[in-house]
């Protein structure tokens, strides 16, 4: 593995504190985007030692549609800055993973991370404002399928916390989703979704297993709006 040990630390480090409830920050969103994004990070160099480009393609697109649901949450003119700063480096690990070029995916990557330490200085103070650009439909439902991915093997590993956390990012990301389309039907289904994702999110339970079936439950209204749009 060349992912330098330092980079390596400092991912795992933030990922840590993100996941800590003694770290939370006053917007409670801030720090599961950031627990979220962190996990991307680490996917990402995984893919990267695997010469897996497109696969590194998928999870720098996570990053960045992470990092813009950070921008949007404060218009302070730092914060703006620096979370930028992250999404154009994401997409700079996308355009490098078109070419297949390992080299340049490694140093993209690497410009990544360093966007990503940066910005952990910044802190939002302004007031949330609407994202610049809603993403499309399908590289939107990919991401919150690979996040909801990470928030059932957190359960498995026992950190109950970080899943929790993975669940309010899928609520974020649930609304988006709702903002597609503006059918009865479809805002209906979308709403039950968050609504369920929001419940795991929020729940005081400490068992993994009972977070589990709240987790279940946001499975089961995401299949049923899908099999709801398999049958028109």
């Amino acid at each position: 593995m060349r992912y330098g040990i330092c980079q390596l630390l400092f991912v795992l480090a933030w990922l840590w504190s993100f996941s800590s409830p003694a770290a939370e920050p006053i917007d409670p969103v801030v720090g599961a985007l950031n627990v979220s994004l962190a996990k991307n990070l680490l996917h990402a160099r995984e893919y990267l030692d695997q010469k897996d480009a497109k696969s590194l393609a998928q999870a720098a697109g996570n990053v960045q549609l992470l990092a813009e649901l950070l921008k949007s949450r404060s218009d302070d003119s730092s914060w703006q800055e620096s979370i930028g700063k992250v999404v154009a480096a994401a997409g700079g690990v996308q355009a490098a993973a078109k070419t297949e070029d390992i080299g340049k995916c490694k140093a993209a990557a690497d410009a990544l991370e360093a966007a990503c330490a940066a910005s952990g200085l910044a802190k939002p103070a302004g007031k949330p404002q609407p994202m610049a650009k809603s993403p499309a439909l399908r590289p939107l439902m990919l991401s919150m399928d690979a996040i909801f991915a990470d928030a059932k093997v957190s359960l498995i590993s026992g950190n109950v916390d970080a899943a929790k956390k993975q669940a309010l990012v899928v609520a974020e990301l649930g609304k988006l989703v709702s903002n597609q389309r503006t059918t009865p039907d479809w805002l209906s289904l979308a709403g039950d979704f968050c609504a369920a994702a929001n419940a795991a999110a929020n729940s005081t339970e400490t068992d993994p297993k009972a977070v589990r079936q709240l987790i279940r439950g946001v499975a089961e209204r995401c299949e049923a709006c899908h099999e709801k749009s398999r049958t028109r």
